[in-house]
């Protein structure tokens, strides 16, 4: 399996192939399709991801080392953006999740591409994703 800095790169150059910021938004959209989703029953206060616009749930679970999550939104670019990390961080040992440093994120700017609130929503998801990966150290 690839590392989290191999598969970062795969998705640089991915997005380095779209030049303009609505066709990465389109991208990262296109990425929530393949989301690994949240049961229903499984949506609740302690699986929300607090600080979202949108509601957003994010789950862990541990398998022979690695870290799996699963999640959801109820909006499309926040179903994106969940997945777009979730592929970047699914199968990975939880010390290099809780270690990462969401650089991904800044190397394609997106936080500068949102509004305020989606900004303060990015960084809520990212925060929790360590928070999880760190409950395994």
């Amino acid at each position: 399996m690839k590392t989290i800095k191999e598969k970062e790169k795969d998705l640089l150059a991915d997005f380095e192939m779209l030049p303009e910021w609505n066709d990465k938004y389109n991208y990262i959209m296109d990425l929530g399709a393949d989301l690994p989703l949240i049961p229903e029953e499984k949506k609740n206060a302690e699986t929300k991801v607090e600080g979202c616009q949108s509601a957003s749930w994010l789950t862990v679970e541990e398998k022979d080392g690695k870290l799996y999550f699963k999640g959801d939104s109820e909006a499309i670019l926040g179903k994106g953006v969940i997945s777009m990390l979730l592929n970047l961080l699914n199968g990975q040992p939880a010390k290099d999740i809780a270690e990462y440093d969401f650089n991904l994120v800044y190397q394609i700017d997106l936080p500068n591409h949102l509004s305020p609130t989606r900004k303060i929503g990015l960084e809520a998801i990212m925060k929790r994703i360590n928070e999880l990966a760190r409950q395994f150290l």
